[in-house]
Parts: structure tokens; C-alpha cells; sequence
């Protein structure tokens, strides 16, 4: 009957496909005499073959005689994708049945995550101690005096963005109220995910008024206030509070008399409750003509290494706080005097 042969014929396994994937380069002999009675693209595998091991012998001979060429090729081959690639990167099912793994790089393992009392979004800041602001500048507010709304790029020493903030805030009140206004400000991530949240409202900052003076709430994530900053009375020189959540004073910030910047930089010192200096907000000098013409400004962070994360994220509202107050013009004219006049 020809029922066995049919059942045999359906059974039997699907020839092999008259091509070679150009990724296996590693198969035996006996895989490359098979391959050559498949069919016409044997002859284009074994040259690529014989390319691959002909340059993987010359690297390894290189590298055998070079420690620094094999580290500078390991570091080059394994260099992560933008996160904003890999955030969007999915395995399929068809990838996970053969074996594949979805890639984490060295930047990501080295970012803690699952820790106690850490806000989410802030790990990263729990293995640092210094950040750069920089401000970014507003063509249409140079020319013409225009209030616009400040962006901020928030970055690591190496130069690397790890944040970048946005000024949530109406026409009307940025350009009515000047360098006074009351702001949200919005802090997020590479991922586009907000982290931080700053709220200041409307007060004064004259020493005229002691009642009124400038406040800054901030809170990790959005609606969870971690800490806020307090401005302290004072004639001679500007000085602050940070507070945690419970609303105890942890840090103090103590600025100069003169917060006039002229060909340098303005300090204004982080200290303990016991008077020692921990770290600074500097505001740092960024050229003749940046100085005059705009208020966009760069500012560097530095605080201690083991100091609570949200402290950390206080001490960046602080600065936020400290270049609305100081540094930030009115029309492109600057406004700075002596004291707390």
C-alpha cells in the first residue's frame, strides 16, 4: 500500500535550505563538507570563513603583544546603546526560543536600584557628589527681554546629562513678576519620566520683610515632599535651611555678602548644624558675553558622598532657588546689591 509511504514522506524531516547563515563561522569541516553539496552558497561562506579567521588570527596576535589594544577593542564592542533605544526594546518570542537575552550594559548594573528610602529615580544619585546645571539659553529672551520658561541639563562630572529640568510657569506672571515669580519646576530623567518636582511660591526676599520670606517644597517622586529649603532673616548675607520631611534642619547654606558675579566664581556654602563646611553651590563664571547678555547660568553642586539621597535632590532645589533669587534678571538687567537689601 502506498499508505506507509506517504506517512514515511510526511514524516521525514524538511531538506536543509540551499543557504548558509553568514553568522555561524565557526562550524567544523565535516559541517563544511556537507555544506558543499547544499548548494551554490557554500563557496561564498568558506571565503567568509576564511576573512573571519584570517583577521581574528591577526587580533589575537595584536593583542598577545598589546594589553592596551585588547581593552580599548573590549571597551569599543561593548559599548551600550542610548538609553532611549534600549528603553524601547522588546525580545519576541521568536528571539527568546532561540536563547537570546535582553542586553543590560555595565551602566545599567552599576545603578543601584531596591534601596531603602530611596525615592524612584534617584538611585543614581546615591554614588556621586557632584552635579552640574547648566541653563540653557533662550535666544528670544536675549534679544528682546522676554521671559521664557528656563531649561536646565543636569549632569554628572564626566559631562554626562542624567537629568534636565523644565520651568512650569504662565506669560503673565514670568514677565510680570520678574525674578520673584512663583515656579514649578519639573526635574525628569533620560527616560522622560519626572523625579523631582519643585513648587516655590510667591513671597519676598528682602530683609524688609521678615515674614514673607522665600520657601522651596520639593518632592520625590511628584506629590511625596521628601524636604524643602527655608530662607533664613539676615541684612549682611543670604542664608537658608534645608529640612527633611519631618521638617527638622539638617544642612544650612551660607552665601557671600556680594553676590555680584565679576570674572569669578559666587559660593555659597553647605555647612552642618555644627558649622562645618560639607560642600558648596557654586555659581560658576561663564564669559564676558554670556554674563551680560543673558542670565543663563552654569552652577556645580558638591556634597558629601554618603549624604542622604534626598538631601541630595533638596540641595538640587536649592540651587534652583539660589539662581531665581540672585542670578536671574529682570529685562537682561542685573539687579544684584550688597546685602540682603
Amino acid at each position: 500500500m502506498s499508505v506507509p509511504n506517504t506517512v514515511a514522506a510526511a514524516t521525514a524531516p524538511a531538506s536543509s535550505p540551499n543557504y548558509l547563515s553568514t553568522l555561524d563561522l565557526t562550524k567544523n569541516e565535516s559541517g563544511d563538507q556537507r555544506d558543499a553539496t547544499s548548494g551554490g552558497a557554500s563557496s561564498g561562506s568558506k571565503v567568509l570563513r576564511f576573512i573571519w579567521h584570517s583577521l581574528y588570527s591577526q587580533y589575537n596576535f595584536f593583542c598577545t603583544r598589546s594589553k592596551t589594544l585588547k581593552q580599548l577593542v573590549c571597551r569599543e564592542a561593548n559599548k551600550p546603546l542610548p538609553k532611549k533605544f534600549r528603553h524601547t526594546m522588546r525580545l519576541n518570542k521568536s528571539a527568546k526560543r532561540k536563547g537570546y537575552e535582553f542586553y543590560i550594559s555595565d551602566e545599567d548594573r552599576s545603578i543601584p536600584s531596591g534601596i531603602p528610602n530611596c525615592p524612584r529615580g534617584l538611585e543614581y544619585l546615591t554614588s556621586i557628589d557632584q552635579l552640574l546645571v547648566k541653563q540653557k539659553v533662550e535666544l528670544l529672551e536675549a534679544f528682546t527681554g522676554f521671559e521664557t520658561n528656563n531649561k536646565f541639563s543636569i549632569k554628572n562630572a564626566l559631562g554626562q546629562k542624567v537629568y534636565y529640568a523644565v520651568e512650569d510657569n504662565d506669560c503673565c506672571t514670568r514677565n510680570m513678576c520678574g525674578p520673584a515669580r512663583p515656579f514649578d519646576m519639573k526635574i525628569f530623567d533620560n527616560f522622560q519620566q519626572e523625579v523631582i518636582h519643585l513648587h516655590r511660591p510667591l513671597a519676598c526676599s528682602a530683609c524688609c520683610f521678615p515674614c514673607c520670606l522665600q520657601t522651596m517644597e520639593v518632592s520625590a517622586p511628584p506629590g511625596n515632599v521628601i524636604g524643602s529649603i527655608e530662607q533664613e532673616w539676615s541684612i549682611c548675607s543670604p542664608s537658608f535651611r534645608i529640612l527633611n520631611h519631618l521638617g527638622d534642619t539638617v544642612l544650612r547654606i551660607e552665601g557671600p555678602f556680594c553676590t555680584f558675579s565679576l570674572c569669578g566664581d559666587v559660593e555659597f556654602n553647605i555647612v552642618s548644624l555644627t558649622g562645618a563646611k560639607v560642600g558648596k553651590i557654586s555659581k560658576q563664571w561663564s564669559g564676558l558675553a554670556r554674563e551680560i547678555f543673558t542670565d543663563a547660568d552654569f552652577f556645580g553642586i558638591t556634597f558629601p558622598l554618603d549624604l542622604d539621597v534626598r538631601m541630595k535632590a533638596v540641595l538640587l532645589g536649592a540651587t534652583f532657588l539660589i539662581d531665581a533669587m540672585f542670578f536671574e534678571k529682570s529685562g537682561n538687567r542685573e539687579g544684584d546689591t550688597p546685602g540682603m537689601f
